[in-house]
């Protein structure tokens, strides 16, 4: 049999709908839709992940609101996928692992629909697996409109089985920008990731800015933008000096960037009411060079604390004790009527020992 097809964009350029003149769907099924009518959507996650975009897509594509979701996978090999579709809604079957175990769980399931859901008119089966066109030929059979979801290329496509219409998401389209506390667990992630392979705290923030739109298809300044208009993107970790630190030896020099992961007790005590007053108690402790040398120490050990005994730049050092102690080094350098400036202290301590590098001096405990 053959189609006379044409092809249409909307007005954004990243629908396209593609209508054959196959058999149209009969009137009686345009009828105002019952309330109690469904669709089902069927998610093989170990063959294709959709997003919140892709979702809000989807319903556009069926006549029948998306009540039931349901996905299919091996959970323990997804990562945190799990987290995410149970926070969307979807309820999970998992299987064990094994090649097509989360698609013959998906057709077994699938066949008895009609049974399960009495109230479903639409099937959405997301799959760019073949073998699934028998369960969509089977749930046809039982009288349900099934709409093929799958991937070609980097598009989304939709196919209505009955009508033979095709609708296809395109991939240009801008995923969706994430929230501050969504993006810092996301670039936290991501610089965990690099500092265990790398065995090193420090890691550029280009790399970080190239991993990142690697992964999550957006750029830093992208979200910055959203958030902080007018702003740098390295402003966003500047702006949470709870989280971030960054680290810059010279003005056209590269970013570095770590993990600020002094104890949850001290963090909090400096974000609390009264937190000068607890600053100032710290700095009271401080009364001899020893003191001051235990207070460096202390954060030392904080920030090496995946990787104890490792080096750091002793300029991020110096902003740490300020941030925890309200005081520049220096200062209380001075005020505890030592000479020198704060290389030439730390070279004095008996607990640290420095290294000279291209990127500065660094130090780590003997």
């Amino acid at each position: 049999m053959s189609y006379a097809t044409q092809t249409e964009l909307n007005g954004s350029g990243n629908v396209t709908h593609i209508k054959s003149s196959k058999l149209e769907q009969p009137a009686s099924s345009l009828a105002s839709v019952s309330k109690t009518e469904i669709a089902v959507l069927l998610l093989d996650a170990e063959n294709l992940q959709i997003n919140t975009e892709t979702e809000k897509f989807l319903t556009t594509v069926c006549t029948y609101p998306i009540q039931i979701k349901i996905a299919f996978a091996n959970w323990c090999s997804m990562g945190k996928l799990d987290i995410d579709l149970h926070g969307r809604g979807y309820d999970l079957i998992h299987v064990p692992v094994g090649k097509d175990n989360a698609d013959g769980k998906m057709i077994t399931f699938g066949s008895s629909i009609h049974e399960r859901y009495p109230k479903a008119r639409e099937v959405l089966v997301c799959s760019s697996d073949k073998v699934m066109i028998n369960l969509c030929n089977h749930l046809q059979q039982h009288g349900l409109t099934v709409y093929q979801v799958s991937k070609q290329g980097e598009d989304i496509t939709v196919l209505n089985s009955y009508t033979g219409q095709l609708v296809r998401q395109v991939a240009n389209s801008i995923p969706e920008i994430p929230t501050i506390a969504q993006f810092i667990a996301q670039i936290k992630e991501l610089i965990k990731a690099e500092q265990k392979q790398t065995q090193n705290i420090w890691i550029k923030l280009n790399t970080i800015s190239k991993n990142y739109k690697s992964k999550y298809k957006l750029t830093i300044g992208q979200v910055v933008a959203k958030h902080f208009p007018g702003q740098k993107a390295r402003e966003i970790f500047i702006n949470h000096p709870t989280e971030f630190v960054l680290h810059q030896i010279e003005q056209a020099a590269e970013v570095y960037i770590t993990l600020f992961e002094i104890n949850s007790n001290s963090v909090n005590s400096q974000n609390a009411p009264g937190a000068s007053d607890n600053k100032s108690q710290l700095l009271s402790k401080i009364a001899t060079k020893l003191d001051l040398e235990h207070a460096l120490q202390n954060i030392i050990n904080e920030l090496t604390i995946h990787s104890p005994g490792s080096y750091i730049n002793i300029g991020p050092l110096g902003s740490q004790f300020k941030q925890q102690y309200g005081k520049p080094i220096t200062e209380q350098i001075k005020s505890l009527q030592l000479s020198g400036n704060f290389l030439k202290f730390v070279q004095s301590c008996n607990s640290f020992k420095l290294r000279e590098t291209p990127k500065g001096w660094e130090i780590a405990i003997k």
